[in-house]
């Protein structure tokens, strides 16, 4: 793919020399349609110009906003759960701005005085836990013969089961308490969202003065210097949970390696990965291969949580005789003294006779992926779990089923809650739609996206959507899964759920079908998942960020098993793939963007108002990774499918055409960009309105195009109708005002009207960094438009000061 290159440098002004490049902003807002997208009714097919800022909330007042339900969810700092890629692959240019300059590096701030805390979620450590004191004692030692001037590293590697996070938690929380470590982190490492999110909680727990800052690669640096060069006072222990081949390269490159007073605990399950990760410049640090508990202790754990507390002889017998049927792994050995004491069985031999009469002949005909040593423990173990499951409640039984399909690590229950009251809600509109009962409160037709999700409810599940919304019922649920050993509810200010990963493989196993069949539990999750997230207003907004986050990991769970997509599954998909955009993550973009296209062109045809949406979106991703003919390839390919059917005029068709028009002006095509702005900017004003915000943007593009072509005048006119319109819709200090306020006085500069530059600069300034904070990059970009200023006038110590002021923000 050619990369091609901006257009031409501005031409030299007579009597000044032209200031370097960073000191402009001047880029497209891409609000026409990068930062305002047309988004549609997900069936219907209504156009919507959604993405507004908050001045045009209003237009969103039939869409529900995100209030949590009664029943509230979801922990902070929970591993799992809330997933940020915080690095995401932004080179040289900060979201959708066009920056000259590397991304800043953000500034190191060693907060001596910061509290010690225990991040590790110790609520997860049984307390059964036992038979481990030497696996304890190992990591200990390992830790305490520091290295000259870099944390120390131990991984633990094992199969699944073993205990391998139990062992990490226990080490935690024990040296937390004597002392040894001083302030802990716990990050869970199965994915590459993952992982990024571990980062950005550094930053938060410390309350880093980088913790808001929006650049993601800043926030990345900020963390790992935050370790490498906080003082001996903080020591620290970071815990990488279940590190797996797919987050290695990023931790082999991103690990801190400075600060002896630092200490690196990893788990998988893999010896490759563990000889990964704790090799470093030459030096090999300890790795440990944690095995299965001896029969003595596998039985003592079993008794122990049975509650049997008899130590006779045959008491053990038969409880060495079954947890050797089990393989000794201690989540099967935890599962069947938890099943034994709940059913109130006296004696491990009962349990014993239990599975050879029934649960072995079950586990046996299955066809399943696992090896053999966890198909004989976890599977014959979890058969007999799940049976009494729904011996209790159907209705739990086939809830957790549904989960399965989720990510295991911190499922949110706010999600699971709000998607069934929003999808239970639909269900009695389209009964009541369907027999003519239905009577609106309003004038607004009932979407046609009820039919859809309706569709995707499977009829024997329907009954459990209205006890996921009972508050009640929800509250025994979690207490049943947790009696039980097949979830763990983590609790804090919302409840989340952690499933442990060979359970949820049972579960997806035992209900998995012909891939061409629809299943009906991961139906029902992606119904929940997809209206849970339909009330996030706009996914453009920062302000929206955290919530979308929140949704990645599940997302990307679901799409390994759902089968034939459902079109609100792939709606959701290409949100999250521009929300990826925004966050500058355009590998992750580009390849949900594609998957989401494929199977709309699939279900919808190529010329969809839905397909053509997500087309734009991909030209978009193309356009800002350079590829600008595979850009204008789609660009094309949209504009004439919404000129077919939504007509030359429509809003979102003229969004097309200014799209167009950036790409060509990025290139170098003035004339062409020119004539796409004259035609966006008409209809806009005949279609929305003077004074509409896109119109504004459309204004406000042109004006740069203009002063590019040294045609001053008409540059200004259109800057100050921008401004003038932003003010009054969005605020004096509104981000975008503020865009438009120093790229005007950009052109001053260029008109050699220095006064009024410097006010105008000052006064961006001022507003960015009340607003967006001092760090952001368009904050240091007025900063060097002033420093410029006060050079050319010969003020030269006050352009050193804001130099120096805006390096120290820089890094």
């Amino acid at each position: 793919m050619q990369n091609a290159k901006a257009g031409p440098s501005h031409a030299p002004i007579a009597g000044y020399t032209v200031p370097p490049k960073p000191v402009t902003d001047q880029h497209e807002i891409y609000t026409q349609y990068q930062e305002d997208s047309v988004e549609m009714d997900v069936v219907a097919g209504d156009l919507n110009i959604a993405g507004e800022h908050a001045l045009n909330a209003a237009t969103h007042s039939a869409r529900p906003s995100f209030s949590p339900p009664n029943a509230i969810f979801n922990t902070p700092y929970t591993s799992g759960g809330t997933v940020n890629n915080i690095n995401g692959n932004i080179q040289n240019q900060v979201l959708n701005h066009h920056y000259h300059e590397a991304p800043p590096i953000a500034a190191f701030n060693p907060m001596h005085s910061l509290s010690p805390f225990d991040d590790a979620p110790v609520d997860r450590i049984s307390p059964c836990f036992m038979g481990r004191d030497g696996d304890i004692h190992a990591i200990a030692s390992a830790f305490g013969s520091c290295g000259e001037d870099a944390p120390s590293r131990y991984a633990v590697w094992g199969m699944p089961g073993l205990g391998k996070s139990q062992l990490a938690l226990s080490y935690a929380h024990s040296s937390y308490k004597t002392g040894r470590h001083t302030h802990i982190i716990w990050i869970p490492a199965t994915t590459l969202e993952k992982v990024n999110q571990g980062f950005a909680k550094v930053l938060d727990l410390t309350q880093h003065t980088d913790r808001n800052n929006p650049d993601q690669g800043a926030r990345l640096t900020a963390a790992r210097l935050f370790l490498e060069r906080s003082d001996q006072q903080l020591k620290w222990l970071i815990i990488w949970d279940d590190v797996t081949l797919t987050t290695l390269p990023f931790l082999r490159e991103h690990l801190p390696r400075q600060n002896a007073h630092g200490s690196i605990l990893i788990t998988t399950r893999t010896l490759d990965v563990a000889d990964a990760l704790t090799s470093v410049a030459g030096e090999q640090y300890p790795v440990h291969e944690l095995k299965a508990l001896s029969p003595e202790q596998s039985a003592k754990l079993l008794l122990k949580r049975a509650g049997i507390h008899s130590s006779t002889a045959a008491d053990l017998d038969s409880a060495q005789k079954l947890v050797r049927r089990i393989g000794y792994l201690p989540l099967a050995v935890d599962q069947a003294g938890a099943y034994m004491k709940r059913s109130g069985l006296t004696s491990a031999g009962q349990l014993f006779n239990l599975y050879n009469q029934q649960g072995l002949q079950e586990v046996i005909s299955w066809d399943n992926s696992l090896s053999t040593y966890e198909e004989k423990s976890v599977l014959t173990t979890v058969t007999v779990q799940l049976r009494r499951l729904g011996e209790i409640d159907p209705h739990l039984l086939m809830l957790l089923h549904v989960l399965a399909f989720f990510d295991p690590e911190s499922i949110p229950l706010d999600i699971i809650v709000f998607g069934a009251r929003r999808a239970g809600r639909r269900l009695l509109e389209n009964e009541a739609l369907s027999s003519g009962r239905y009577q609106p409160s309003t004038n607004v037709t009932p979407s046609r996206e009820i039919g859809f999700t309706s569709a995707n409810v499977p009829v024997e599940l329907r009954r459990l959507l209205g006890f996921i919304s009972s508050e009640t019922w929800l509250r025994g649920a979690l207490r049943h899964l947790e009696d039980l050993s097949l979830a763990r509810p983590l609790y804090g200010e919302r409840t989340s759920l952690h499933i442990h990963d060979l359970i949820q493989l049972v579960l997806q196993q035992r209900t998995e079908t012909d891939p061409l069949i629809k299943d009906p539990y991961c139906a029902l999750a992606v119904t929940l998942l997809c209206g849970a997230f339909e009330t996030i207003e706009d996914v453009d907004s920062p302000h929206s960020w955290p919530e979308c986050e929140r949704f990645v990991p599940h997302l990307m769970s679901i799409a390994k098993h759902i089968g034939p997509p459902a079109i609100d599954f792939l709606v959701m998909s290409g949100q999250i793939a521009w929300y990826f955009f925004r966050r500058g993550r355009y590998d992750e973009g580009e390849a949900l963007c594609r998957q989401a296209l494929a199977g709309q062109q699939l279900l919808l045809g190529a010329d969809h108002q839905h397909t053509l949406v997500t087309v734009h979106r991909l030209a978009v991703l193309y356009e800002q990774q350079g590829w600008y003919d595979e850009a204008e390839t789609l660009y094309h390919r949209a504009l004439g499918g919404q000129e077919r059917q939504l007509g030359a005029d429509h809003p979102s068709t003229l969004i097309t055409v200014q799209s167009l028009a950036i790409l060509y002006k990025k290139q170098g095509w003035y004339d062409k960009a020119e004539s796409l702005y004259y035609r966006a900017l008409g209809g806009q004003e005949r279609q929305l309105g003077a004074d509409h915000l896109h119109t504004l943007r459309t204004a406000h593009n042109l004006a740069v195009l203009y002063s590019q072509q040294d045609r001053y005048d008409e540059a200004g006119t259109l800057y100050q109708r921008a401004l003038g319109g932003q003010e009054w819709q969005l605020g004096m200090d509104h981000p975008e005002a503020l865009r438009t306020v120093n790229n005007l006085a950009r052109l001053r500069i260029q008109q050699v009207r220095y006064q009024e530059a410097e006010t105008l600069y000052n006064r961006a300034l001022t507003g960015r960094e009340k607003t967006i904070g001092i760090r952001h990059p368009d904050t240091i970009n007025s900063m060097e438009g002033l420093a410029w200023i006060y050079d050319t006038e010969g003020r030269f110590e006050e352009a050193r000061m804001m130099r120096e002021r805006a390096l120290k923000r820089t890094g």
